[in-house]
């Protein structure tokens, strides 16, 4: 009798042990930590104006637009620009590519970089025009991106002389 309590508290043991395993609850099932190691503070330089799409905002602080550096397969650099300043929002424009630093320049051809444009209801993604970029950084944590081209996306287009004053992430 005492041979088996002893087995079933060894059991007992070594399943509350299993059980108790490294369960960080912490951290949701594929979270990314941006790094931030401190609270960002928000950026009143921000803007954007992008001719032929008909968008623009600021300077102001809650103009939604940020370039960022990362790797994910790897080293990308992009740009993003969102509406949700306004009150119906329904514009929303992402561009990357791969680079291992943010560049002062980019000419790059259709088929080397990813563009998004979401305008209302429809979204376009296809473009035969190059990427040409200049970007300056600012000293103040955003990028000025400046459009030297034309990108037609069907329908609509992100006219040459565009600007999106753009902070840094992270």
């Amino acid at each position: 009798m005492r041979k088996i309590i002893f087995i079933s508290a060894l059991f007992l043991s070594a399943a509350i042990i299993s059980c108790s395993g490294d369960s960080d609850s912490d951290v949701s099932v594929g979270y990314i930590d941006p790094g931030l190691g401190s609270a960002k503070t928000v950026n009143t330089n921000k803007s954007y104006n992008l001719l032929g799409v008909s968008e623009s905002c600021g300077p102001a602080g809650n103009c939604n637009a940020i370039i960022y550096q990362g790797t994910v397969d790897n080293s990308y650099v992009g740009i993003a620009v969102n509406d949700k300043h306004d009150a119906s929002p329904d514009f929303n424009l992402k561009i990357y590519w791969v680079d291992s630093s943010i560049p002062s320049s980019v000419n790059i051809a259709s088929t080397g970089y990813t563009i998004k444009l979401i305008k209302g209801s429809t979204e376009y993604t296809t473009t035969a025009n190059n990427l040409d970029l200049t970007i300056a950084s600012q000293g103040d944590g955003t990028y000025l991106v400046t459009f030297n081209g034309t990108i037609n996306l069907g329908g609509v287009s992100v006219n040459s002389g565009s600007t999106i004053r753009a902070y840094k992430y992270p």
